[in-house]
């Protein structure tokens, strides 16, 4: 680190002297220490050796050092003088470091000794480590296997429960923090490590006013929500090893910004995306998927109340699908990361406290996905035609010759009374095949009326999209013209769903279908059902799915609102987070929610597939990998907050996915 240069305690960019702010958080920047060796040495020369310099951060220097009182190697942290200014800090570091030492566990790194200098810096001395940090793992290797992934999650796990039942939080669990290294057998032995930096950065400050804003990317729901870090718990870590486990299963973290304020809002208000709309070359089970994803729930209360809980149920899952499917070894994908910074980043990269030697790559091992139970993309048509029930007639028994010859003379007796009849009436025939007439002022006849449960939408040219939108799929707004339609006014229930399934023999019924026995839950939208299997619904009724502009021009109108009631929020029109329901609600219940064309069940509830493949708008480009067969979801659902459940969200789904917050509605051309 250069004389003169202004470092930030939290995200640890360095900047010229004469900045006095950091541009990417707003934290005020600290003059860096300019301490040699020698003369921390001279501070230390009672206790310990300075073999070299492993890394440098915002807070703190870190040593390579040797504690003379035993001969053992120790990785020491001095924190930097100008600490001792504060007049709390000095107590704050004590207090943490005996705290942290009190942890005794093999996955946690084990804290020596701790003190001031004769100068008066604040030391560490704690357990040195060779290896790697898993955030240097995942930079060489991208995604890594499955039994790979559980295995560190157990042993973080493990450490994680050990602090946690002393009453210690973590605070900022990351793959920077997670180190691995090798037990005196050879194993691999996952290590946590930094207990307590977070809590002293806070102080370090002084700006968050007792908030812990932890590293951006894994920092909990409950820190981005503002909570005082005296008050988060062993659940907050589960949330942030959540993300560590999304990035080790595909690769990349959640939630991407530019800025931690970027972060903190997607934290709140956005629910990760689905990891094989992330990586479909992966093919990852959907047992994992449930896991993940309720580690990462908003409401801590339906998280994993402990790291243990998760670990075990991510196991049970990784390795039950491992044990069931064939595995095939994959040649190493090194995925490119943003650059992460780490508390205390040494020249050469490594983590502080650590000599890093990496071991050579191991093959990437991938689980094949068994064959779906529904119709895959190849089997099923892209499109289908709007009035083509897929319903198959029984084969019929070989019939004599004899009965042929009398079906031929029925035939020919029915055609010829047919053709009586049409001679004797030819005249109201005549009249019935003639074009409709003008009336008298020029205007046409009444055009028919809609079918039963739908409504009619008369078409028009409106702005699809919105310029002014937080999530870049949604824009530009772009004019797309609608020709007249129908569109069903709910969507389709488990009740009419059931009768599609006994009426065609459908080899497999959705799980909220088959258990809508009570008689409100049959009037729920149906749910777990693919986009194939909601398209031949549609066929069946002599319909089909709604194009995506269509869906939104219904929901719209023509005046550009945000809602399809207006413009203003307001949870009792919809089914999303804020009425805390967290279930589905029986279709057509909220009619004042109706669209400007009567229609309802337009905003939250469930999601509902759109016929449409999905793809950006004009003008844009992709900003992640979309699946090939991946189709438009729209709508929200009762797990969407109110910035989720507006009549221009779009999201997307693969075809052959089946959810329990994704239904669907018919529509059919005028």
């Amino acid at each position: 680190m250069q004389a003169g240069t202004r470092i930030c305690p939290k995200c640890e960019r360095g900047f010229p002297e004469e900045t006095a702010y950091c541009p990417f958080d707003g934290t005020p920047l600290l003059l860096s220490e300019t301490s040699t060796a020698e003369e921390i040495q001279a501070g230390l020369a009672r206790q310990f050796r300075i073999i070299r310099r492993l890394g440098a951060g915002g807070m703190g220097v870190v040593f390579l050092a040797e504690q003379l009182m035993i001969g053992r190697p120790v990785a020491l942290k001095v924190l930097h003088r100008k600490f001792l200014d504060e007049p709390e800090f000095f107590i704050r570091f004590r207090n943490e470091a005996a705290s942290t030492g009190r942890i005794r566990h093999p996955n946690v790194v084990t804290i020596y000794e701790y003190g001031q200098s004769e100068d008066g810096s604040p030391y560490i001395a704690m357990e040195y480590l060779e290896g790697e940090t898993l955030r240097q793992l995942l930079k060489s290797r991208g995604a890594l296997p499955l039994p790979e992934v559980a295995d560190i999650t157990r042993q973080v796990a493990r450490g994680l429960n050990a602090a946690h039942k002393l009453g210690i939080v973590h605070r900022d669990v990351k793959p920077d923090n997670i180190f691995l290294t090798l037990d005196d057998e050879g194993e691999r032995l996952v290590k946590v490590v930094d207990f307590g930096i977070a809590k002293l950065r806070e102080l370090a400050t002084d700006t968050t006013g007792g908030i812990v804003m932890a590293t951006p990317a894994y920092m909990s729901f409950e820190q981005a929500s503002g909570m005082r870090s005296d008050q988060l718990d062993g659940r907050s870590d589960v949330y942030s090893l959540g993300i560590v486990v999304y990035e080790m299963v595909t690769g990349r973290v959640p939630f991407h910004s530019d800025t931690p304020l970027g972060y903190v809002r997607k934290h709140i208000s956005e629910e990760p995306p689905l990891l094989h709309a992330v990586r479909p070359d992966l093919r990852i089970p959907k047992s994992v998927e449930r896991v993940i994803r309720k580690a990462l729930t908003k409401n801590r209360d339906e998280r994993y109340a402990t790291a243990l809980q998760f670990a075990s149920e991510l196991r049970d899952a990784a390795l039950g699908e491992q044990a069931l499917l064939p595995m095939r070894v994959l040649r190493p994908q090194p995925t490119v990361f943003p650059d992460e910074h780490l508390a205390f980043k040494a020249a050469d990269g490594s983590a502080a406290g650590t000599a890093v030697a990496t071991p050579p790559t191991p093959p990437r091992v991938e689980i094949e996905a068994p064959p779906r139970r529904y119709p895959t993309p190849e089997r099923a048509p892209a499109r289908r035609p709007e009035s083509h029930p897929p319903v198959v007639p029984p084969s019929q028994p070989a019939r004599s010759a004899s009965a042929r010859r009398m079906t031929l003379v029925l035939g020919i007796l029915v055609l010829g009374s047919v053709g009586i009849l049409f001679w004797q009436n030819r005249s109201l025939v005549r009249r019935l095949l003639a074009p409709k007439e003008v009336t008298p002022t020029g205007n046409k006849a009444e055009p028919p009326a809609p079918p039963m449960g739908m409504m009619e939408i008369p078409g028009g040219t409106f702005l699809m999209g919105r310029n002014e939108a937080s999530n870049p799929e949604e824009t530009p707004a772009h004019s797309v013209s609608v020709p007249p339609f129908f569109l069903d006014k709910t969507l389709v229930t488990d009740q009419q769903y059931a009768e599609f399934v006994r009426a065609t023999s459908s080899p497999a019924l959705p799980q909220s279908a088959s258990a809508g026995s009570a008689p409100e839950q049959g009037e729920w939208p149906v749910t777990d059902v693919s986009w194939y299997e909601a398209g031949a619904y549609c066929g069946w009724q002599g319909k089909r799915l709604p194009t995506e502009a269509e869906w939104e021009f219904a929901a719209r109108g023509t005046d550009g609102r945000l809602y399809p009631w207006g413009n203003e929020f307001d949870p009792r029109l919809t089914n999303s987070t804020e009425s805390k329901l967290d279930h589905p609600d029986p279709v057509g219940r909220r009619t004042a929610a109706a669209s400007p064309f009567g229609v309802l069940d337009m905003s939250g509830n469930v999601w509902q597939w759109c016929e449409d493949d999905y793809k950006p708008y004009p003008g844009r480009q992709a900003s992640f990998a979309i699946p090939p067969d991946a189709k438009v979801i729209r709508g929200g659902s009762f797990r969407s907050d109110q910035h989720h459940v507006t009549a221009a969200t779009r999201n997307l789904e693969v075809a052959t996915e089946r959810s329990p917050r994704i239904g669907f509605r018919c529509a059919k051309s005028r």
